[in-house]
């Protein structure tokens, strides 16, 4: 559009109006952030001037080469020029916050006092029960009727969100971000939903992200030991690609931004570590962290804003980055090109164990050269979450056996120091669990420092990842998660049937090392 389109648009108007959304739309993750009025202003909620999806809006406006001037305002002016003629005031909406709003904000606080990350509301026919992800397992807590099951959902999903996929439908798969005003009172950082269709109803789940107060300080805080903190602490010094690895809810996040918060301490802070994230969920004191900027409904945006973003960063005077996220092969060879460079890069990836972090980034195509090569693919640490045993009303294993499944009991016996070993305990009235017998999640991992003779043993091998894996147990020593597992049950932290779930089986080595 020219100057002379945009004065007649102007004109046609005594006072500036909101601009048709169909002219210039507004992307789902910008909606309710911004409005785009007649006069050509631009009302961008005060409190979202850095958001990514409102910086993406502005560049999409750039590029219809649109003439705008921002404007920062309260959440109420962006309401009001949304709303139109005749929308509530502020006040009034204040007033009007309706009970169920207050519903879903006491269900938030409660999670957050018991330590939830996440919470389940799942609607059946009959009633909807609530669950609660609390130290790594699901807990039933509390039904209620499906009606108000259903209402609970609408509300939060349609009046309590800044991000989301537009209106709640319960037979559809959508995503969506409460708002901060929200979650602002429970303590936490962020939270986000997510929603599918059931047979017979629908599920509707909470990730609830905290805050600096509740996250540990430390490697030792999180359950790394010794030597697995040694190996961290090489990484750390070396100018290569190190990659946290694990599944969907492993701690990959919280553990690499313990990381960080070291690298960054290890040189007093003047260094320049600049990340890019999606979504941004953890604030990393001294780093320069900056999001995806793009439309983020548009996964093929969204792939090669990845690569784009890293290499903008490396224009950015940067000592070290962190990506979110290796997602493709435009992402990860962006990666490489940068610690080729001689730029410390720190990064994660989902994968089963350390040596399966290779095979997956050998499945996006990866060339082998470079993945086998120890000066640039310099680490890697996987890991998992196994709750924490109550120290108050936990059992010994010697006197409980019998509650034990057969099975598991003889792993136990052969693997296990079995005067070391707790069960969980089944105490309703233990106030320091509240009854649910463990207290905690503990991180069980393996750190896999590479070199060169590790990585040609996985190239040059038709075993691959499994020969390598034996190389790196039987001569280099290396600690693997079912040891790590082992030593905590040992220690009488993890009970061994919760261990075997959350990681693996305690025969696992037996049956996978030659």
């Amino acid at each position: 559009m020219d100057m002379s389109d945009q004065q007649h648009v102007i004109s046609a108007a005594d006072k500036p109006v909101l601009l048709r959304s169909d002219k210039y739309p507004v992307p789902d993750a910008a909606k309710g952030k911004v409005a785009l009025l007649s006069d050509f202003t631009l009302l961008v909620w005060e409190s979202y001037k850095s958001d990514h999806a409102v910086l993406a809006y502005q560049k999409l406006l750039e590029r219809y080469d649109i003439r705008f001037t921002v404007r920062l305002v309260p959440v109420e002016e962006v309401r009001a020029a949304l709303d139109g003629p005749g929308a509530k005031t502020a006040a009034r909406r204040a007033e009007n916050i309706s009970d169920v709003q207050i519903k879903a904000i006491n269900l938030i606080k409660e999670a957050v006092k018991l330590d939830a990350t996440d919470i389940h509301i799942l609607n059946y026919q009959a009633k909807s029960i609530i669950k609660l992800r609390i130290h790594g397992l699901l807990f039933v807590h509390r039904e209620i009727d499906a009606e108000e099951g259903q209402v609970l959902c609408r509300c939060m999903y349609g009046s309590m969100c800044d991000v989301g996929d537009g209106n709640y439908n319960d037979r559809l798969s959508q995503d969506a971000r409460l708002s901060r005003e929200t979650i602002k009172s429970a303590g936490l950082n962020g939270a986000r939903i997510s929603t599918r269709p059931m047979e017979y109803g629908n599920l509707f789940e909470l990730r609830l992200l905290y805050g600096s107060s509740k996250r540990r300080r430390s490697l030792k805080e999180l359950g790394y030991n010794a030597r697995q903190i040694a190996a961290i602490n090489q990484m750390i010094r070396r100018k290569g690609v190190n990659i946290f690895s694990g599944v969907t809810g492993s701690g990959k996040s919280t553990a690499l931004q313990v990381v960080l918060s070291m690298l960054l301490n290890l040189h007093d802070g003047r260094i320049n570590l600049m990340t890019v994230e999606q979504p941004l969920e953890y604030v990393i004191e001294g780093a320069v962290q900056t999001p995806l900027l793009c439309d983020l409904d548009d996964d093929e945006q969204v792939a090669r804003e990845w690569a784009r973003s890293i290499a903008n960063l490396m224009r950015l005077d940067p000592d070290y980055l962190m990506v979110g996220e290796l997602r493709d092969l435009a992402s990860t060879l962006a990666a490489i090109q940068a610690a080729m460079t001689g730029h410390g890069m720190w990064t994660t990836t989902h994968a089963k164990d350390a040596f399966a972090t290779f095979d997956r980034l050998a499945d996006l195509a990866v060339p082998i050269r470079r993945l086998t090569d120890a000066s640039l693919f310099t680490g890697v640490v996987n890991q998992s979450l196994a709750p924490v045993l109550c120290p108050d009303c936990k059992r010994p294993f010697s006197k409980f056996q019998s509650e034990v499944p057969e099975d598991l009991r003889e792993r136990v016996k052969r693997f296990c120091v079995q005067a070391g070993v707790f069960i969980a305990g089944k105490d309703a009235s233990c106030t320091t669990c509240g009854g649910l017998g463990i207290v905690d999640r503990t991180v069980v991992a393996e750190a896999v420092l590479t070199n060169q003779h590790l990585l040609s043993v996985y190239r040059r091998d038709d075993g691959g990842s499994s020969a390598a894996r034996s190389y790196w147990v039987r001569e280099m020593d290396g600690m693997t998660k079912c040891q790590h597992l082992i030593q905590k049950i040992n220690e009488g932290l993890v009970d061994p049937f919760m261990g075997e779930e959350a990681v693996c089986g305690l025969d696992e080595d037996s049956l996978i090392i030659a």
